[in-house]
């Protein structure tokens, strides 16, 4: 609790930053999430929808009204940052699972909604969040913090955190490009609903990828009150991220079922992965 916070305006500023474009980015798609979301029936996509889109900015939004530069005058004894470092590592990984159950879906849609490929990815999506359970529960009790609950320090197994999260995202990552691969040679790879499909999964693959990684890095490295600024940052790519995922092929210039890209499987886009 002794290690002085240079850092924390810096830390403050990003967590403004993080709020305003994520308000921003709300505002923009609300209209779209009306009519594409809330004037449907209520599904698991939808469910997984509102995770992404909304808990995301709710931790932002409460994040600042804690602490916006010290403005607010809170200080905070231990055990209550423990207790605020534990709930934000819980909510943390709700929404990275909420994402990876619609990239997994996604996935399972783009391979004819195979039973078996479901079942591997489903044993493998379990293991994951085991462990990854594993690792927070090992790393929140050795963080470190200053007076205002900014994370200065974690311990070195931290960053298997990040690693396994990026080899599941991967793996799922590779096997979208090994269908899109096929597709092309097969013939069909260029048909619209195709086409969007893999864009959308390599911008948000590479976003996440990107983000995660950066956040391996700083909480390895860096012992200071920066340690965890790109936390914050790695919410809004989960909420921009997720959110598209479930509305971009709800948009109206895809059909409301893919075409057969082949004799006998359908990517059921707005019935199985949104």
């Amino acid at each position: 609790m002794a290690i002085p916070d240079l850092y924390s305006r810096d830390v403050s500023y990003s967590e403004i930053a993080c709020v305003t474009v994520l308000t921003w980015d709300v505002l923009l798609m609300f209209s779209d999430e009306v009519e594409l979301v809330w004037r449907r029936a209520w599904t698991p996509a939808k469910y997984m929808y509102f995770i992404a889109r909304y808990v995301p900015w709710t931790v932002q939004l409460s994040l600042l009204a804690i602490n916006v530069d010290g403005s607010t005058g809170l200080r905070f004894t231990a055990e209550q940052c423990a207790a605020w470092e534990v709930v934000q590592a819980i909510l943390l990984q709700f929404i990275v699972s909420t994402v990876d159950v619609i990239l997994v879906m996604r996935v399972y849609a783009l391979y004819g909604k195979s039973r078996a490929l479901l079942g591997v990815l489903g044993a493998l999506f379990v293991a994951e969040i085991a462990f990854l359970c594993y690792v927070l529960a090992r790393v929140t009790p050795r963080l470190t913090f200053n007076d205002e609950c900014f994370v200065t320090s974690s311990p070195p197994i931290f960053q298997y955190y990040w690693i396994v999260s990026l080899l599941f995202e991967t793996l799922l990552f590779a096997l979208t490009m090994y269908k899109f691969l096929e597709a092309v040679h097969q013939g069909w790879g260029k048909r619209p609903v195709m086409q969007q499909f893999v864009t959308d999964g390599t911008w948000a693959y590479a976003l996440i990828f990107v983000v995660m990684l950066i956040n391996m890095m700083m909480y390895k490295y860096v012992h200071s009150t920066l340690t965890g600024i790109c936390y914050t940052w790695l919410m809004v790519v989960l909420s921009f991220a997720g959110s598209r995922l479930v509305l971009n092929p709800r948009r109206p210039s895809m059909p409301d079922e893919a075409e057969p890209f082949t004799n006998s499987s359908h990517i059921e886009l707005t019935r199985v992965s949104t």
